[in-house]
């Protein structure tokens, strides 16, 4: 799993559980607010019965006070009242009860219209003050009475309303509640899942590079968590593994220099034993060969100093260049001439042009990268064979190529020839080495704005070819 696939799950995991609960909050919420609007209606419409109810009550006495006195004040509040019940009826009416209990406030309704006709009646006609006194006790009796059921409905459905308010907050407690829960089990099994794939990874690749950089070469890094983690365990891993190959690599090239380094000192050893002081001097005709042979010797390992602290420049990025004019048909004989002596089974071929090939170039620096190539093919044609040099100039290239009839290099082994520290298996076989002349000779043909090509097969010789700008 990648780090932005984990993260993306865990946002979206987090974020459907917000939803979740933000949903569920809402709707209970809404429905809490619809449960207390219409528990609010109901103590409205409580109310406005207990109000029917006085102001029937009213109604009635102010009307036995008409009857008795006849004072104006007494006929305005028993207007007033009957206006009153006209208008908590039509409230009412406006808002009425449930279905199931319709019925109910019909029949108060027709009570109080009953009753109020009836009042009208009695207000009308010229009725003994005693009787006018005495009112419609039956027909109040009757309104009041279904005024009270009513009221009892209402407060009936009040209590289940609240019931449902009741049930709707206990509901919303566990919705939140059970919402909390799942957020928190969210986050924790979040950070569960960045501790087990981000985070112990991350402190066992530190540890790794702490005991590595402590000197424990053999340190490695495991390849767990995420995949960027992965990769980056992978990479640590096999930088380690290529830095320890080239530590061993690097040991090899100590130790061919010294095995190298013994045979010029043996002989100078030799040599200057034969000059000790306690000694005479041997004639001079016996003293000039050994001088010779001294400097000669001096001199090979001066060579390889010196090659040693061109690769180390090399790898430092340190590659110093002295241009001058030089002919390359001039090099190229100069190379040739040096190994001519010395490779007695092999036959050393020279192709030059008629005109001379002006190079601007490093020639000390030219002259090793040939002498490498000629020491190559010469070093992996054990069987001998001819070995040609040929030098000429190919547009705005200068090219000198350098052909044996050796071993060969195989087709998949070419790509990674000229790497740092990587010889051909079928060259380790033919002859010892380290991996690093043609490394620096392709560096050196860099450096000079040029380049190696290789054209080889297996067993058919190989033909390296430098080429560099005119």
């Amino acid at each position: 799993m990648k780090l932005k696939t984990l993260a993306a799950a865990s946002t979206a995991w987090l974020a459907a559980l917000a939803l979740l609960t933000a949903s569920g909050l809402t709707l209970s919420t809404a429905t809490m607010d619809r449960e207390v609007a219409c528990l609010f209606n109901m103590v409205r419409e409580v109310r406005s019965i207990m109000e029917l109810e006085v102001h029937l009550l009213s109604h009635e006495r102010e009307s036995a006070r008409v009857t008795l006195t006849q004072l104006p004040e007494h006929t305005r509040a028993r207007d007033a009242a009957g206006r009153e019940l006209e208008r908590l009826l039509e409230d009412l009416r406006e808002n009425p009860v449930t279905a199931d209990n319709a019925d109910v406030f019909r029949t108060a309704e027709r009570e109080v219209r009953r009753y109020l006709d009836a009042r009208a009646q009695a207000d009308g006609t010229a009725l003994p003050v005693a009787g006018a006194a005495a009112g419609l006790p039956e027909e109040v009796d009757r309104a009041f009475a279904a005024l009270e059921d009513l009221l009892a409905v209402k407060l009936d459905e009040a209590r289940i309303a609240r019931e449902r308010v009741d049930d709707v907050n206990r509901l919303s407690e566990t919705v939140s509640l059970g919402a909390a829960t799942m957020l928190l089990a969210g986050v924790l099994v979040a950070l569960w899942q960045m501790s087990r794939r981000v985070y112990r990874p991350l402190l066992a690749i530190r540890a790794a590079i702490d005991r590595y950089g402590a000197g424990a070469l053999d340190a490695r890094a495991p390849q767990g968590g995420l995949d960027e983690l992965r990769e980056i365990a992978v990479a640590f891993n096999e930088m380690a593994a290529a830095l320890a190959e080239q530590r061993r690599k690097q040991l090899g090239i100590l130790a061919s220099v010294a095995h190298d380094l013994r045979n010029p000192l043996a002989a100078l050893k030799l040599t200057v034993d034969r000059l000790r002081p306690d000694r005479p001097l041997p004639p001079e005709e016996r003293l000039r060969p050994m001088l010779a042979r001294i400097g000669k010797e001096a001199a090979r390992c001066d060579r390889m100093l010196t090659d040693l602290m061109d690769i180390a420049r090399l790898e430092g990025g340190e590659i110093e260049l002295r241009h001058e004019t030089r002919d390359a048909c001039e090099l190229a004989r100069e190379v040739v001439e040096l190994y001519r002596p010395t490779a007695t089974a092999h036959e050393l071929r020279l192709s030059l042009p008629e005109e001379p090939v002006p190079l601007r170039c490093d020639p000390v620096r030219i002259e090793q990268v040939l002498n490498n190539l000629v020491a190559n093919a010469i070093k992996y044609s054990p069987g001998g064979g001819a070995v040609q040099v040929a030098v000429a100039r190919e547009g705005a290239e200068v090219t000198i190529a350098v052909a044996d009839q050796g071993v060969g290099i195989a087709a998949e082994d070419q790509r990674r020839l000229f790497e740092r520290y990587w010889r051909a298996p079928s060259s380790s076989r033919v002859a010892p080495g380290v991996g690093l002349g043609l490394w620096a000779a392709r560096r050196i043909a860099e450096a000079h704005g040029g380049r190696i090509e290789v054209t080889s097969a297996a067993g058919e010789g190989s033909t390296f070819t430098l080429r560099l700008p005119f």
